[in-house]
């Protein structure tokens, strides 16, 4: 069966403005692989409901998506989280997983940390992804 999880994931690297400022495999879901360099997007899925009739489960829903764009600047972090806004509009099918236009929330201003020598800038941006198997 295919994933809506690894499709979003595949549809976000397959968008060459994205990559263009992130670079080639710098998506992942939740955990960050320890020798990854800035910039990068972190996903999470922060509810995934499951809407139902008489008759069941819907066949499409909603998920709620949190990316988290990084970057060694504020202006690049936003950037990164536009690329995703924008790679995300139109629906399409990606995998087996048909996509609805995906909404996006944000971005808002996470919080800037210091790790070891740089300063790491993060812009959150929710995604309302509306899915279901094409």
């Amino acid at each position: 069966m295919a994933d809506f999880a690894e499709q979003l994931k595949g549809r976000l690297a397959a968008y060459a403005p994205l990559t263009a400022l992130t670079g080639a495999g710098k998506i992942h879901w939740d955990d960050i692989p320890q020798a990854t360099v800035l910039p990068y997007v972190r996903l999470a899925i922060i509810s995934d409901p499951r809407p139902e009739h008489l008759r069941g489960y819907q066949s499409s829903r909603v998920s709620r998506v949190q990316a988290d764009c990084m970057a060694t600047s504020w202006g690049r972090a936003r950037d990164i989280a536009q690329k995703i806004i924008d790679g995300t509009a139109d629906p399409g099918v990606t995998g087996g997983i048909h996509f609805g236009r995906i909404k996006a929330e944000g971005p808002r201003r996470g919080p800037t940390e210091t790790v070891g020598t740089d300063r790491v800038f993060m812009a959150s941006l929710d995604l309302l992804v509306e899915h279901k198997l094409a």
